[in-house]
């Protein structure tokens, strides 16, 4: 099985689009950034993260905790704040979204920052959002079962 773990192949942006995608940002300012947190990413990835910014994360992980999550969902690096990954969790527990969680998402593309999602979806250089889950729990047993078994 071959997987894509990064975007860089893809076209780069040229100076128009640039012009365009600073446009376009002017309307994920006023949509994403109040309601979902948006970090302007350029690779936006919510639908998979329950519509939680998973670059608030100070460490910015994509994929998942960094591991230094403490007891009852603490950051590590701000400890009075709840971990990113640890809402995300239990959001997407409660929307139904939990198989998205098993989901690989590619490394960030830093040549893509600052620039619109919404722009970078249309010309193909990165994944289009995923907004219907279907059979979630069943899904998520399978990916657990799978697992289970490349242990053994």
């Amino acid at each position: 099985m071959s997987f894509e773990f990064v975007t860089s192949g893809k076209p780069p942006i040229s100076p128009r689009e640039k012009k365009f995608s600073r446009f376009l940002l002017f309307f994920e300012d006023v949509a994403k950034v109040p309601v979902f947190g948006c970090q302007h990413c350029g690779e936006c990835i919510l639908s998979s993260t329950a519509f939680i910014c998973s670059q608030r994360c100070p460490k910015r992980m994509r994929n998942g905790p960094c591991g230094g999550t403490g007891a009852g969902g603490s950051c590590e690096v701000y400890p009075e704040r709840k971990c990113v990954w640890y809402r995300i969790y239990y959001r997407s527990k409660m929307l139904n979204r939990l198989n998205l969680l098993y989901k690989i998402n590619k490394i960030h593309n830093w040549n893509l920052e600052g620039t619109s999602a919404w722009l970078n979806v249309f010309m193909k250089r990165i994944d289009a959002p995923i907004w219907f889950v279907r059979n979630d729990k069943k899904k998520v047993k399978e990916m657990l079962s799978d697992d289970i078994q490349r242990k053994n």
